[in-house]
């Protein structure tokens, strides 16, 4: 490998992977996402950080633990990075405890320092309690997720819910009240704690100074830390660890193609965006496809790509959605009853749809691919075989433009990141002049 690939970024799915490296790349340095049960490296890119997915928020924690030890093992310590960031839902979904501890025990590090806040985003952590937009994490919407319910705001608890009782004293918290006083006073802290012997140390944050600080105090220390957090603490160790970097980025020419929107997220944010882009009346030519539940019961994803085919011409943007199954939760969980399936399966059945449509679409038609939702991207993209991508541009904030080694642009955004109006500025970035 090139000795210019010095940094590692470890995440649990490959919309964290991607937005994550998207702020390394806002600083200038080339980026790399792999992701699939074989994370490989393409040594022919010169790339200085490389952003692998495990794949692992949604499955048990033993699965989760073996796909981050396997990562660790043949990537991590097969090759000579520099730093390594471990990505974690900026809501606390996933296996965090388990994957941070495999990581430290593979990598013989002393602790882990957890700051998933991302104020820019509305999420921010006050005692250890992680609020999104001033409200408990366990009082919205992803207390509903179907594949990972959080029913604690506490990350504490949260934490501690995922390890044996004997390891509960891995686990502590640097509050506010030091954070807000500067990297020497948590650097201070950060000492004290890990020479206690805690492993996972938790960070309050309420602003894009506070993760700052906290990453300049991991830097400061000589303990080997490693971070862990969102997008947005990434965006702070970004300009740390690469701080020359030369923003100056190159102009790229975007094909003109028509955008194809494949979002099977189950978000009530997702479903927002969707309706505030049928709804507004600046961008024309667009068409939706609603997924109805017989659409996936009857497998007819055939019938469903080639009336995506028709309409994917000149610079139209399609979209196919699933906004609307889970609008009727009583209809759906009497589907669900009647089908003999868990809510769960049947998330992953819409994402597996999914991937078959944008198979099928890509096979016979040029287009600009947007994927929604962590699993949704995931498949869609291996479905058409890619397994690497580079980043090229920013979209939206924290959304980014890749593309993989068959020259095929792909957008991936998370279900739960953005505004209302995020879709209509991805579909407007690809209308400006490049």
């Amino acid at each position: 490998m090139d000795t210019s690939n010095y940094i590692a970024i470890i995440a649990d799915d490959l919309t964290g992977a991607n937005d994550t490296s998207l702020q390394f790349f806002l600083s200038g340095c080339k980026t790399q996402v792999a992701f699939g049960e074989d994370i490989s490296i393409d040594e022919n890119l010169k790339t200085e950080v490389f952003a692998m997915s495990t794949e692992s928020r949604n499955v048990n924690a033993q699965t989760a633990h073996e796909r981050v030890l396997n990562t660790a093992e043949n990537i991590l310590k097969k090759y000579n990075f520099e730093y390594i960031y471990k990505k974690i839902d900026s809501v606390l979904r996933g296996n965090i405890a388990v994957e941070v501890l495999t990581i430290l025990n593979t990598l013989e590090m002393d602790a882990a320092i957890i700051f998933p806040a991302f104020p820019n985003e509305g999420r921010t952590t006050i005692g250890g309690f992680h609020l999104v937009k001033g409200v408990p994490l366990q009082r919205t919407e992803v207390s509903r997720d179907p594949a990972f319910p959080i029913t604690e705001s506490n990350i504490v608890s949260i934490l501690k819910n995922q390890l044996p009782e004997e390891m509960a004293s891995f686990i502590d918290l640097i509050t506010l009240d030091t954070v807000m006083k500067g990297a020497g006073p948590i650097l201070t802290r950060l000492n004290e704690l890990v020479s206690k012997g805690k492993k996972l140390i938790i960070a309050d944050a309420v602003s894009t100074t506070d993760l700052e600080q906290i990453a300049l105090a991991v830097t400061k220390s000589n303990y080997n830390i490693l971070p862990c957090g969102s997008a947005g603490a990434a965006q702070a160790l970004s300009k740390i660890w690469h701080p020359d970097g030369d923003n100056q980025r190159e102009n790229i020419e975007i094909p003109n193609l028509p955008k194809l929107i494949v979002s099977g997220s189950a978000t009530d944010l997702t479903a927002s965006q969707i309706k505030r882009l049928q709804d507004n009346d600046d961008i024309e030519n667009t068409y939706f496809i609603a997924i109805k539940p017989q659409n996936i019961f009857s497998n007819d994803y055939e019938e469903t790509a080639q009336r995506i085919i028709n309409n994917l011409v000149k610079d139209n943007t399609v979209i196919i959605h699933s906004s609307e199954l889970i609008e009727n939760n009583e209809q759906l969980t009497s589907l669900l009853i009647e089908n003999e399936l868990t809510k769960e399966i049947f998330i992953s059945r819409i994402c597996d749809y999914m991937a078959a449509v944008t198979r099928t679409v890509l096979a016979q038609k040029q287009t600009i691919l947007i994927t929604v939702g962590g699993e949704t991207s995931y498949k869609c993209c291996r479905a058409i075989g890619c397994k690497n991508l580079q980043i090229l541009d920013t979209v939206a904030p924290a959304i980014p433009l890749g593309v993989d080694n068959k020259g095929q642009l792909i957008v991936t955004k998370s279900g739960n990141l953005g505004t209302q109006n995020t879709l209509i500025d991805i579909v407007r970035y690809f209308e400006q002049d490049k």
